[in-house]
């Protein structure tokens, strides 16, 4: 693991303004004390986005999104929080050194040489395919499938040739011991200890990360050269190639995807490379493996909404199948695209160019109208049991739906379609078990929900607090984080009360990973209080969220009461309830007339 020194975050911020790096990125205008300008992250045609050069942030009252320079960063230019630190430590002049164990720079020592065998191995497999006589044969093939050039160079398309250790000739000469070709993936060891290449008479695909790094390689066998072998050949996974982390061709699209607000999902290489030659570039492909919650999330980054073009072969459907809930349970918008039986995108696009592809794909289903439709085709609706099977298959998907709308207008059409009546339905969806982590999810949801109907004055309490530091120790005496209702603010209560000195909101901020809670207090920071007494707005918000708690307790007892006494009478308990009711009582009308 790595860390980085909190004093490096600290120095970054002390040396950069938040609006000279924002203003490289988009226009500023002043606007009093602030700046503003239409936010970089949603369409708006009326500026909500603020950034404040006093308290060193930023905050759009459009879309919520809000933070601190890193924040920023890491969402303009899709970073993770240690690239950011790089880049920004570089824009102030900062050594950026990241604090590591042992075995975290023994990694990254690996994984740096690595990138250098796969860099290599791809030149070494286009020089090959350009210049060798016994790539004529994939020349050809590519040629065949409508490659052009500019393609084969773009994406480094190359040939292993018919060699047993050319390659491992070659990266040997370069210093690469044997122990690292066959880590790298590129190379295999024999019982015998002999090293030798992992692929040979293949075209070669290189996988980029989404960093347009090399990290593994996808190696198809030719017609003409088939011994028996399988279609394809991949690197397996090693310490920077992991399977469920890499979709091939992000490198390429990425932007493409964001601007378009969509992402198109193929299979294969060229089912990938063709589309994007013929202008879709708003895709990635799966490389046949079904979705990860890694691969969910990194497109999710660029866009929620999905469109699913599998093959229209068996295996194609069940991958679409099988990508489904886990793309619902992210929250993502998803259709299917059904191709005519014997295309797939690479042989569609050649056949009917990129304007049939766009047909398609502005035809495609909703996800439950293809679940259900391959369901239909694989159950008999008219048969009791299978009707039942279809039912729990797509009530676990709907069980999944967070639109109560959406929800309900399934559940209709899917009693319609197997003649089973709404209420029956409703009953088995009460029964479908969903995974740990989506309950843990929409336990999230339900808490944030809580957050954004927080009240007025718990807002206004921690907001003074953040503008003043004499209010933190005012505070710690007159209210405790127990009083507070809202979750969110009562844990940022908590770490001011606890902090052993005075803590700038922006230091904060940086030590915050949940994007929600740094829109939630980066609202707050930008706010215009427009408070002349300041102390005084203190000493009324104490008291409002005293009053408020104690009309909570009321009601609870009011209620403890009325039970005590329809149960059995039990006088003693409801003299100890009376007499704590009338104490709250007598406390409420202290709160009330201090207003």
């Amino acid at each position: 693991m790595s860390r980085i020194p909190e004093q490096i975050l600290e120095d970054i911020q002390q040396r950069l303004d938040i609006v000279e790096i924002v203003s490289s990125y988009i226009p500023l205008k002043r606007a009093g004390r602030n700046f503003k300008a239409c936010c970089p992250f949603h369409h708006e045609k009326t500026g909500s986005f603020i950034v404040s050069p006093d308290k060193q942030i930023f905050h759009c009252f459009g879309c919520g999104v809000g933070g601190d320079v890193f924040s920023f960063l890491m969402k303009y230019e899709r970073m993770e929080f240690p690239e950011a630190v790089k880049m920004l430590a570089d824009k102030a002049g900062i050594d950026f050194v990241q604090e590591k164990t042992k075995d975290s720079s023994q990694v990254d020592s690996v994984s740096k040489v690595l990138y250098e065998v796969n860099e290599l191995a791809a030149l070494y497999f286009q020089h090959i395919l350009v210049k060798d006589s016994q790539a004529g044969i994939a020349r050809k093939y590519l040629s065949g499938r409508g490659l052009t050039p500019e393609s084969i160079k773009r994406f480094r398309l190359g040939f292993a040739g018919a060699q047993w250790d050319g390659l491992v000739l070659f990266l040997r000469k370069k210093g690469i011991s044997d122990a690292l070709l066959v880590r790298s993936g590129v190379a295999l060891k024999s019982s015998q200890g002999k090293v030798y290449d992992r692929f040979r008479n293949r075209v070669m695909f290189p996988i980029f990360n989404h960093r347009g790094k090399i990290i593994g390689f996808g190696g198809r066998i030719l017609e003409s050269t088939d011994t028996g072998g399988p279609k394809y050949v991949n690197s397996p996974e090693t310490e920077i190639y992991k399977k469920s982390k890499t979709l091939y061709g992000f490198n390429f699209s990425k932007e493409f995807v964001s601007k378009q607000n969509y992402c198109v999902v193929v299979e294969g290489y060229l089912d990938f490379i063709i589309p994007f030659q013929a202008g879709m570039k708003n895709l990635v492909a799966s490389s046949g493996t079904a979705f990860t919650i890694d691969h969910i999330r990194l497109i999710k980054r660029y866009t929620s909404n999905l469109v699913i073009v599998f093959d229209a072969d068996d295996a194609g459907r069940e991958a679409a199948l099988r990508s489904l809930d886990p793309l619902i349970e992210e929250g993502m918008n998803v259709r299917i695209v059904n191709l005519e039986p014997g295309f797939d995108p690479d042989s569609w696009v050649r056949a009917k160019g990129a304007e049939g592809f766009s047909r398609s794909i502005d035809a495609a289903k909703n996800l439950f109208d293809f679940k259900l439709g391959l369901l239909l085709d694989r159950f008999k609706r008219d048969v009791p049991e299978e009707k039942a099977q279809i039912a729990h298959e797509m009530l676990s998907t709907i069980k999944k739906v967070s639109n109560a709308v959406i929800r309900a207008s399934y559940i209709k059409k899917l009693s319609e379609t197997i003649n089973v009546p709404e209420e029956a339905l409703l009953a088995e969806l009460q029964k479908v078990k969903v995974s740990v982590a989506y309950e843990r999810k929409r336990d999230d949801s339900y808490n944030q929900g809580v957050t954004n109907v927080s009240s007025a004055a718990e807002k206004m309490l921690l907001s003074l607090m953040f503008e003043n530091e004499k209010f933190i120790s005012q505070g710690k005496e007159s209210i405790s984080c127990d009083e507070f209702k809202d979750p969110t603010i009562k844990k940022i209560t908590k770490y001011l009360y606890e902090a052993k000195e005075a803590t700038a909101p922006v230091t904060i901020l940086s030590k915050v990973n949940d994007p929600e809670v740094k829109s939630f207090i980066s609202s707050l920071l930008v706010a215009d209080l427009g408070i002349n007494d300041q102390q005084k707005s203190f000493d009324d918000c104490v008291r409002k969220i005293k009053k408020d708690a104690v009309k909570m307790q009321i009601t609870m007892i009011q209620k403890d009461i009325n039970r005590a006494a329809q149960d059995d009478g039990d006088t003693e308990k409801l003299h100890g309830l009376y007499k704590r009711f009338h104490l709250l009582k007598k406390e409420l009308k202290i709160y009330e007339e201090g207003n």
